[in-house]
């Protein structure tokens, strides 16, 4: 229904922003030298794959009448992903980059 899509558009991109926030904070915690490691980890631990969730839920809920609904979720958001990857990469690089600068000031 239309109620269950405008519920998957609201939720699935705030949850998705709010686990890339957690998993940097958690991914800086541990790795606070290499920028380039926190970003990769705030990714890898955040990102669902298709290729991953769908054969569990078909596998979980074989013959389940509202399979579909099940998989909603998952199809929304791996596209979904990688659009909101792409809007928050230039502030990724900046944070990137503002570390390299501070790195290479202290070096040379």
């Amino acid at each position: 229904s239309l109620r269950h899509f405008w519920t998957l558009a609201i939720l699935l991109p705030t949850l998705h922003l709010v686990s890339l926030y957690g998993f940097f904070l958690l991914t800086k915690l541990f790795l606070k030298e290499d920028k380039e490691l926190v970003v990769a980890g705030m990714f890898c631990a955040s990102h669902k794959t298709l290729a991953f969730g769908l054969p569990l839920i078909n596998t979980i809920f074989e013959g389940h009448p509202n399979l579909a609904a099940f998989c909603a979720p998952l199809m929304f958001l791996h596209p979904l992903q990688a659009f909101l990857g792409s809007i928050i990469m230039p502030r990724i690089q900046k944070y990137i980059n503002n570390s390299n600068d501070t790195a290479a000031a202290v070096e040379g």
